[in-house]
């Protein structure tokens, strides 16, 4: 199960904060982030929280080095917490879209 990195609404008028989904209540200052299960974050969308992927359709899914997906489409981006870096996969392997290295 991948993880969604996703930030709070920016106030209470946005949407609530803490919120609780399927069980499980999340809360975080605005300005910070937290990582989600994939299937949680639609509700927290849908209440004002933020995907950082910046688009709906696609999921910011962040992991350690270890967690990376392991069937990744062209791409696909996700952000490496190990590395503290978000990276690009580019058919073959994991790059640093900044550098273009191999990471």
């Amino acid at each position: 199960m991948p993880n969604v990195r996703m930030a709070p609404p920016p106030n209470s008028a946005s949407g609530p904060n803490p919120i609780t989904v399927n069980g499980r209540t999340y809360s975080c200052a605005v300005g910070s982030t937290i990582d989600v299960p994939d299937f949680d974050h639609f509700v927290m969308s849908a209440n004002g929280w933020t995907n950082l992927a910046g688009n709906a359709a696609v999921l910011a899914t962040v992991g350690t080095t270890a967690s990376r997906p392991a069937n990744p489409s062209k791409g696909q981006t996700f952000h490496d917490a190990t590395l503290n870096l978000t990276i690009a996969f580019d058919g073959k392997t994991w790059r640093n879209p900044a550098t273009g290295a191999a990471v």
